[in-house]
């Protein structure tokens, strides 16, 4: 598997440039997570097709709903992803016809059809969570277990902040 990784000399320029004070210091927190953030979701796209034939969007879904009792609305789906109606279509078609996912009636709402976790979904997310896990420990290995924490206790800070905002 091809990996992606962030150019050394792009790292090195962006520093000097906020020590240099022509970049706000601020950017030495929000340009790494960018740059991770993408790191970690073009080697997940890589892994997660190669070894079990699913986009990350896919992923997305079957995730939302595993750990949502396993039957969700299109809306809440949506709520709990980043996809556009459209999107999200193309996404439970795929899913649907693989036998991941199913459709059912709402026995509150008739007109609505909820999306539900199929066992051979869960049995599959379950495993492509798992295998993933292990991929994006290997990230984190540089950190000992209190530099772990802290950096969770970290982020959990600012995602609760940013709903503040």
């Amino acid at each position: 598997m091809k990996k992606n990784r962030v150019n050394a000399n792009l790292i090195t320029n962006f520093y000097e440039k906020v020590d240099s004070k022509e970049l706000s210091e601020v950017f030495t927190m929000t340009f790494p997570i960018a740059l991770i953030q993408k790191t970690i979701v073009s080697h997940a796209e890589v892994f997660l097709k190669e070894k079990f034939d699913l986009l990350n969007s896919e992923v997305d879904v079957l995730a939302s709903l595993y750990t949502h009792n396993k039957v969700l609305s299109p809306t809440q789906l949506y709520d709990l992803t980043i996809f556009s109606s459209g999107g999200m279509t193309k996404v439970l078609k795929r899913l649907q016809e693989r036998g991941l996912v199913y459709r059912e009636e709402d026995k509150k709402d008739k007109r609505c059809m909820l999306v539900c976790l199929s066992e051979s979904g869960e049995e599959l997310v379950k495993k492509a969570l798992s295998e993933i896990s292990k991929e994006c420990n290997k990230y984190f290995e540089i950190f000992d277990p209190k530099e772990r924490e802290l950096f969770g206790t970290l982020l959990k800070k600012i995602l609760v902040n940013i709903n503040k905002i």
